[in-house]
């Protein structure tokens, strides 16, 4: 059961605290009473240096870290950059959780994509106890092999040091400031971004990578920060907790849907020689609900209704790629 007292006067630190994900922890943290100090490369800690990791935590002294810091993308920015995507988050994984160890930090939140799932043996739902039943599916395999080392890490340190580091797995996350370039876009965001310029433009076709009959679930972001701040509180297991829907739909009904919700007339094309990923990729959600009592509120249609009233307002920024100028939450910063 959740303490309305749990938060108030900890110190949360928040590493990747101005992204996607990040900035609606950091907001949900605030409004429960924590006092967040946001971690991020723009504020001039690089956490690929162990040196940069170590002295920030040391002197911050959180009672909670969150490690919402990740370098990601679509299957488009797989292909582009493995070798840097690779290094990149296997540095930040590995530094994030030694350095809140060393700092004495109370508890360690790992939060981790689905795509650290096996690639094709899942049928069904994906549950924690098959996470590693399977190899990587080839087209996030760099970033999901640093995500499945993130876990075994910390579940090494919870055998040898007893330190309370857990893992949570998130489905796809969708909503306000996500990576709406092409280059990076996940397929909602990018699904998005292509309706409203052909509407706009009166383009006649929107083509759509691969086949359309993948199935996935989507995760509206204020909802899964909802989820990670519970299991905060809540989830103490060495083992990883989905934080996920638990249903999904085919990335053709989805095409539909967000074709609906802008008002696009014209016509779906599917350009199948690009990748499809995995087949199928939907969490089961009974660990959650029980250990959590707690599912996702917002429908799929309101969520991708509020997405788009938030690119169309940003849409110029975001097409000029002045990221620095998108907005930023106004949290409290250690001295």
């Amino acid at each position: 059961m959740l303490d309305p007292n749990f938060w108030k006067e900890k110190t949360v630190v928040v590493t990747g605290g101005f992204g996607f994900l990040g900035n609606r922890v950091c907001l949900n943290l605030t409004r429960k009473g924590a006092k967040v100090a946001v971690l991020s490369r723009r504020m001039g800690c690089d956490l690929r240096s162990r040196f940069c990791a170590q002295y920030y935590f040391v002197f911050a002294k959180p009672d909670i870290v969150i490690n919402c810091a990740a370098y990601q993308g679509g299957i488009g920015f797989q292909n582009t950059a493995p070798a840097d995507i690779f290094d990149s988050n296997i540095q930040i994984c590995l530094n994030t959780l030694w350095a809140s160890w060393i700092a004495r930090t109370k508890k360690y939140v790992n939060i981790i994509p689905n795509c650290v799932y096996p690639g094709y043996t899942m049928r069904g739902t994906m549950r924690e106890k098959q996470l590693f039943e399977g190899s990587l599916h080839p087209t996030a395999k760099y970033y999901a092999m640093t995500k499945r080392a993130a876990i075994v890490q910390a579940q090494a340190y919870r055998e040898q040091f007893r330190f309370n580091a857990i893992s949570l797995v998130l489905t796809n996350l969708y909503g306000p400031r996500e990576h709406f370039s092409l280059h990076r876009a996940h397929a909602l965001a990018a699904l998005v971004r292509k309706f409203y310029e052909a509407q706009r433009d009166n383009v006649p076709r929107v083509m759509v990578w691969g086949t359309g009959k993948p199935v996935r679930e989507w995760l509206y972001v204020d909802d899964a920060a909802e989820g990670v701040v519970r299991a905060a509180e809540l989830y103490n297991e060495g083992g990883p907790l989905n934080i996920a829907v638990g249903r999904g739909l085919t990335i053709n009904t989805l095409a539909e849907l967000i074709k609906d919700v802008v008002g696009y007339k014209g016509e779906i094309v599917y350009d199948t020689t690009k990748p499809d990923g995995a087949a199928r990729k939907i969490e089961d959600i009974a660990k959650m609900k029980e250990v959590l009592d707690w599912e996702p509120q917002i429908p799929l249609k309101a969520g991708i209704e509020k997405t788009l009233v938030w690119f169309v307002e940003n849409y110029d920024e975001i097409v000029a790629g002045e990221e620095q100028s998108l907005p930023k939450p106004t949290l409290p910063k250690l001295a």
